[in-house]
């Protein structure tokens, strides 16, 4: 493997050029080229990051044929209808592949592009961003097994990703999330949604139930006033409060207050405590704030995907985790269409 690793973005979007951006500054990358079906944002990208403009993968790499300059590795940001044709292309010509979220419209397209990597023999990483969020990696270090989810995903309209719902939008974010945390099967779902804008559904809120038995409520908007993402975990032994967008999370662990519950359980059940407003909540519970290490989430996934293709080892965000996903997506999404919403009806 060469010391260096040739790059190259496929759609030059908002989410693209954060990974044009990235590329141009990681160590071990070098930033080749640009694609772009808008000619004029391609060329000008890549006047700024000094790099080759294309129009389609086709002149890329007959490009990259004709001058003999190799491409290691592709970030796709196309819209999402078109990630199995780009991925596939890419694949074919020996390039390793990070595709954004979601990794397909569908299950059928999802699977096609797992299975193409694995024929292919190319390393293909999802980019479910939040898995590198600063606050998720702290969390993941204490190793919870949750009980309950929270989640609450919500932003005003953006007008980026409207050819698929906020499910695979923007809900997607989270169902990889707690998937990754769960690892077992989802036996149950049920959600309602609501169409306003377009096509697809605007609002949804889904309920899963996995095979542990761990339950996640998930509600995602992209009709909202304001922006927040946040989520609330129950586990046996811990309970967490985490906030995406300020990067910041609380976690109140059963150990560490241990001593303090018992002895307010015995003075209770002694009668010695009658009125539980008499306690001052926060001094008598110890939480610790999580430990954040900042780091631009883009920057961690890609620096993640250089050692994927440097070691030809498992993305931290594989394919099939990326697969899983679209799945729980797609039957929420079928949920939402079998739900008859019709409003509140009198009972009597």
């Amino acid at each position: 493997m060469t010391d260096t690793l040739n790059a190259i973005v496929v759609g030059v979007g908002r989410m693209g050029q954060h990974h044009v951006r990235n590329y141009a500054k990681i160590p071990g990358y070098s930033l080749i080229a640009v694609v772009d079906q808008s000619e004029e944002n391609a060329k000008k990208i890549a006047a700024q990051y000094n790099c080759k403009a294309f129009k389609s993968v086709e002149e890329l790499l007959r490009w990259s044929r004709e001058s003999n300059t190799p491409t290691h590795a592709a970030s796709v940001a196309v819209p999402t209808i078109h990630h199995r044709t780009v991925a596939e292309q890419l694949m074919d010509a020996k390039i390793d592949v990070l595709i954004e979220k979601p990794l397909a419209p569908t299950v059928a397209d999802g699977r096609a592009i797992v299975d193409a990597a694995k024929s292919h023999g190319r390393i293909l990483q999802v980019g479910h961003t939040e898995r590198f969020n600063p606050v998720y990696r702290a969390l993941k270090k204490y190793q919870l097994k949750p009980a309950f989810v929270e989640v609450h995903r919500i932003s005003p309209m953006t007008f980026r990703s409207i050819d698929v719902g906020v499910t695979l939008d923007m809900m997607i974010h989270d169902l990889d999330i707690v998937n990754d945390m769960v690892r077992q099967p989802v036996i149950d779902v049920r959600a309602v949604g609501v169409t306003v804008i377009g096509e697809h559904e605007d609002i949804a809120n889904a309920r899963l139930t996995f095979a542990n038995g761990g339950v996640v409520n998930l509600t995602a908007s992209r009709l909202a006033l304001r922006t927040e993402r946040k989520m609330r975990l129950f586990s046996p032994t811990a309970y967490v409060s985490v906030d995406y967008q300020k990067k910041a999370g609380a976690v109140i662990t059963k150990t560490a207050n241990e001593k303090e519950l018992a002895h307010v359980r015995r003075e209770v059940k002694a009668g010695n405590i009658t009125d539980l407003m008499q306690l001052n909540y926060p001094e008598l519970v110890k939480y610790e704030d999580l430990t954040i290490e900042d780091i631009e989430p883009v920057k961690a996934e890609l620096e993640n995907f250089q050692h994927a293709i440097r070691t030809r080892t498992p993305p931290e965000v594989t394919g099939d985790d990326g697969l899983t996903a679209v799945a729980i997506a797609t039957q929420i999404t079928k949920c939402i269409a079998e739900h008859k919403w019709e409003g509140i009806k009198a009972l009597v």
